[in-house]
């Protein structure tokens, strides 16, 4: 008779079987981003569709081949989830399964089986596959933040970003056994805040028409990293401007890939002089068009058209979802070229 201890090991071990078969860590610290999912059933010959379904999240189907349906009516986030539990029940040849909202709310509180084995093998399966320890160890290395950080809704809300997940599932996870960044307590006071106050405080005073998308706070520590979002998203991007030496960074090439440029501001930095190093900050929205593809930006002279550029700063971005209806076909993000051709 199937344990409780049993099923955990076996989806964890699913799990891992799977990062190693397609060597997601080395590709995540090459380049950031989250483990896609979506890629992955692809990868596995597992069909996948999304649909507009009313009452449930998703569905696997075992015969006469293996397949997924999820949902075209809930975020990215829930979407990611959604096709991760049924990956789990592709993996450990579960029998056939429709997944209503009961998977969210057990998945990252739910310690002990209630109903069925095979539900908590594909919970626990998903969690295991969508944010592995290392995952975070990256993201928490390449943004150089320390364990104190944590506690700041701010930084636990990008982190969530980051690993593709919402935010609440975030403050969960931090908290989870084999994890346990932060306590039980902590997680409690995280989950009163409100990721819309979060937003606002991040945009100060711009307003956007909806507050629907989230909010990336972009730095550059994240140079040459991938993004992988919604058409509803903002970005502001943080950078260094060398201006008392004439560069500036030249944002024309934002607009032409269909970015809106909605703020713009400098700020001295602390104890630099006057006409020293600024910190420039802007915040971009993208169009409803240009859901892949990779932003350059680089800080020049402007009256020196071929002079090379003191710094560049490169993002590849994929803002296709939440994924639309239809059978999910993988899309390749832009390959790297130089920014001062």
């Amino acid at each position: 008779m199937t344990s409780q201890r049993d099923s955990i090991l076996k989806a964890k071990h699913e799990a891992i079987s799977l990062h190693e078969k397609f060597e997601m860590q080395a590709e995540i610290e090459s380049t950031g981003g989250n483990i896609n999912v979506f890629d992955t059933l692809n990868r596995c010959g597992v069909p996948l569709m999304f649909r507009p379904l009313d009452n449930i999240l998703g569905a696997y189907v075992d015969s006469p081949i293996p397949g997924v349906l999820v949902t075209t009516k809930r975020p990215l986030s829930v979407q990611r989830f959604t096709a991760a539990h049924e990956l789990g029940h592709a993996q450990l040849q579960h029998h056939a399964s429709c997944d209503d909202e009961s998977i969210l709310n057990r998945a990252y509180t739910q310690t002990k089986v209630s109903g069925k084995y095979e539900e908590f093998e594909a919970d626990r399966f998903a969690v295991e596959f969508l944010i592995p320890r290392w995952l975070l160890a990256i993201h928490v290395d390449r943004q150089g933040w320390d364990a104190k950080r944590f506690t700041d809704p701010q930084t636990v809300y990008q982190m969530s970003l980051r690993v593709g997940m919402s935010y609440s599932a975030m403050c969960y996870s931090l908290s989870r056994p084999g994890i346990e960044m932060i306590s039980k307590t902590e997680t409690r006071k995280l989950l009163e805040i409100q990721p819309k106050d979060i937003k606002k405080n991040i945009l100060n005073e711009y307003e956007p028409g909806s507050w629907r998308g989230d909010v990336w706070a972009l730095s550059s520590r994240d140079e040459g990293a991938v993004i992988r979002g919604s058409r509803t998203d903002l970005f502001v991007i943080d950078l260094s401007e060398h201006g008392s030496a004439g560069y500036v960074w030249n944002f024309d090439d934002l607009r032409d890939s269909g970015f809106a440029v909605v703020q713009d501001e400098r700020k001295e930095n602390m104890g630099n002089s006057i006409g020293g190093v600024v910190q420039r900050r802007v915040t971009i929205e993208p169009n409803e068009t240009n859901q892949t593809g990779e932003i350059q930006l680089s800080e020049r002279r402007g009256w020196i058209t071929k002079d090379r550029p003191l710094s560049t700063y490169r993002l590849n971005y994929d803002l296709s979802g939440p994924q639309p209806m239809g059978i999910y076909m993988s899309v390749p993000l832009a390959k790297e070229t130089d920014v001062w051709d």
